[in-house]
């Protein structure tokens, strides 16, 4: 039962780069999971990944080999009813005993407050870590995720690829057992051409040394990753230039090699004339080269790639991708030169011929509501309308180009060039490029103010349109990138610091697709739906669940107003008054709660009688007259701290008056006081879902 560590192999022809960690990811998950239930490894152990684009495998630290000794404990029959009257076994003892295994004198005795009770007890060996393993590893490897799975022989064994070998050891002790057809052993293959071998592991805990060392495989990911990063940017800087490090094109390069190779090559200087992301584009797209710029960030006639052999001949090599890249230039270039004779704004008409979505229409149509609601957002935005208008009327234009049918990542920033040699203002041209921004999930966000409100209108646009006709993301499904779009549009407003009413625009936005939505179509379903993303967005800042839900519990519909209550919620939630408000304010509304009928909203003060409530109502006045101006400049931090004077008055309160008392118009008027508090604590958040701090 000595602890060890377990090794689990599987190696396979050729993985697609993308399907690497997740594979590996869900095995390591899953194994540790089950040998952790099953007591097989503590808690805590170890678990290590290892990718390359021939094995998936998992070294799991202190393992043991057998489960511990279980005591078994069967309780059996009343003695009452285990026993006839001359003392022979009855019929139930007698089966009871059978089940166990035994005679009836074996059986013990357990007494109980509720009488005495015949018991089986033993002790169960535990199970073997080779008996547990097969039919968990079975399951582990049927589930992972994976896009398309293959046979490659005469049995039902599927898997993404042709599987080639299983290795499984305990310590230096091969599992025999039989994982996706495969008899388990400990025999690995090497790189494919500096070392196949095989080599015969003696211990799982030498298997990424002898791959290194003997296979010439780097088998951890992270350590092949870098290995990558630092042969690029070395072979960069003997060019005398920097690197362009796309970290999605670095984790599919790494995905691609076993044993990296950075390999130079250069390019006719003529290509120069294409705009870069042109060429950037072609290099990573369709090549995975990784391209070269100087101290200014220009584009040099040069680029990096990585192979997966140390050849013997580099310069052939290296002539060999210098000649692969030419012909893919010599198109681009081709398309831009084809694209650049014509301008850009005489391919709106194209644009009817494009489909949007068949029941939004062509991207015609979409074009002609991102000019309404351009022109409507310039104005909260104080802005050109003439401008923002022009920029809609451009935006999609581009993507009817030879161009970017060729490098769709060009939309946008081909749409800016061709706009600039048109004579385009230089605003309208940067409104193009940043119309999709942000790219990625924490990407970067337009900066012009023509951009923002491009981008804004396409995402509104997109889904309002998507909502109006019913198709709103379920579940996974979400072919419109509408979570994306409404985190997009929320990252935009509130990090600019623009403040939206978001039901206004939807509804201007519904305004412009005519009767091409749903006649039932209701903006609000919209705009909770985009607000809700504010969830995940405060989470991933560290904002307590609870200040995020006493905030949308106020319903607003502008992410700016939002973001500001969230942060005076925040800060407020750190005070001392924060945890006696917010029980005051839970209680008063529980009282509320219980009310016949409508409390009253007016206070009389002359029907005030104890001190408590006569200083409660004195103290609600001012505070009252205090947050109004700070209420209307949406200073919601100063207004939480002027909230925060009630405070000692309210436990008073509490404390020293009762609200429910027989006479109805003192109860009323006490009522309408703790609803009028209630109603001041609550106008920048609903404090009662405020939770105490965990000390």
């Amino acid at each position: 039962m000595n602890a060890a560590d377990l090794l689990f192999e599987i190696a396979v022809e050729e993985l697609p780069a993308t399907a690497l960690q997740p594979m590996v990811g869900h095995i390591a998950e899953h194994l540790k999971k089950e040998l952790v239930a099953a007591d097989f490894a503590p808690g805590n152990c170890l678990v290590r990944e290892f990718a390359t684009p021939r094995r998936l495998a998992v070294i799991v630290s202190d393992v043991v080999s057998r489960q511990q000794q279980q005591s078994v404990e069967r309780r059996g029959p009343a003695l009452a009813a285990a026993f006839d009257s001359d003392g022979n076994p009855t019929k139930a003892l007698q089966g009871f005993a059978r089940s166990c295994g035994v005679e009836p004198v074996a059986l013990e005795r357990m007494k109980t407050d509720k009488g005495e009770w015949l018991v089986f007890r033993s002790v169960a060996e535990g199970q073997t870590l080779s008996g547990f393993l097969e039919s968990v590893l079975n399951t582990i490897v049927k589930q992972i995720p994976s896009p398309r799975r293959m046979r490659w022989s005469d049995g039902d064994t599927e898997f993404l690829r042709p599987v080639r070998a299983v290795n499984l050891l305990h310590g230096d002790e091969v599992l025999p057992l039989q994982v996706l057809g495969v008899t388990a052993g400990n025999s690995l293959a090497g790189h494919r051409f500096h070392a196949p071998g095989p080599f015969e592991l003696a211990s799982a805990s030498e298997y990424e040394e002898v791959l290194l060392n003997q296979g010439r495989v780097i088998a951890d990911f992270n350590k092949r990753r870098q290995r990558v990063v630092e042969l690029v940017e070395a072979c960069a800087s003997r060019a005398g230039a920097s690197v362009v490090m796309d970290p999605a094109l670095v984790d599919e390069v790494t995905a691609l090699v076993e044993w990296p190779v950075a390999v130079s090559g250069a390019f006719d200087q003529h290509f120069l004339e294409l705009p870069k992301e042109a060429l950037i584009q072609t290099m990573e797209v369709n090549q995975k080269y990784f391209a070269l710029v100087d101290a200014q960030g220009n584009l040099q006639p040069g680029f990096v790639t990585v192979s997966n052999i140390e050849s013997t001949n580099a310069d052939s090599v290296k002539s060999g991708n210098e000649r692969v890249i030419r012909p893919r230039f010599a198109d681009t270039l081709f398309f831009w030169e084809k694209d650049a004779a014509t301008e850009l704004h005489t391919r709106a008409e194209s644009l009817d011929k494009v489909l949007f979505q068949e029941k939004l229409g062509s991207l015609l149509d979409k074009t002609e509501r991102l000019s309404s609601l351009c022109e409507y957002l310039a104005g909260e935005f104080s802005a050109d309308a003439s401008s923002a208008s022009r920029a809609a009327q451009l935006s999609k234009c581009d993507l009817v180009t030879d161009t970017v049918g060729e490098l769709p990542k060009m939309q946008g920033i081909a749409g800016e060039y061709m706009a600039a040699a048109g004579g385009e203002s230089a605003e309208v041209c940067v409104a193009l490029r940043e119309q999709y921004y942000p790219l990625k999930a924490g990407g970067a966000l337009p900066e012009s103010t023509l951009g923002r409100i491009l981008s804004i209108a396409d995402k509104t646009d997109t889904l309002v349109g998507i909502f109006g006709i019913g198709e709103k993301p379920s579940g996974a499904k979400d072919p419109f990138a509408l979570r994306r779009s409404a985190v997009g549009l929320l990252r935009i407003l509130i990090e600019s610091e623009q403040p939206l009413d978001l039901q206004s625009l939807f509804a201007h936005s519904a305004s412009c697709f005519g009767n091409r939505l749903n006649k039932d179509y209701e903006s609000a379903d919209t705009v909770s739906f985009v607000m809700e993303r504010l969830r995940s967005y405060y989470q991933d800042r560290g904002e307590p669940h609870d200040v995020i839900d006493a905030v949308m519990a106020k319903g607003i519909s502008d992410p700016l107003d939002f973001h500001r209550r969230v942060l005076a919620i925040g800060s407020f939630r750190k005070t001392e008054a924060a945890e006696s408000l917010a029980a005051a304010n839970k209680r008063i509304q529980n009282i509320l709660k219980k009310i016949e009928g409508r409390v009253p909203d007016t206070l009389d003060e002359k029907r005030l009688s104890e001190t408590a409530e006569i200083s409660l109502a004195a103290d609600l006045r001012e505070v009252s007259a205090e947050l109004t101006p700070k209420f209307d400049q949406g200073d919601y931090m100063n207004a939480m701290r002027s909230t925060a004077k009630l405070r000692d008055s309210v436990d008073a309160f509490f404390d020293n008056v009762m609200v429910m008392v027989d006479d109805e118009e003192v109860r009323n008027n006490r009522l309408a006081l703790l609803k009028q508090v209630g109603e001041l604590c609550s106008r920048t958040a609903d404090l009662s879902r405020l939770q105490p701090e965990a000390s």
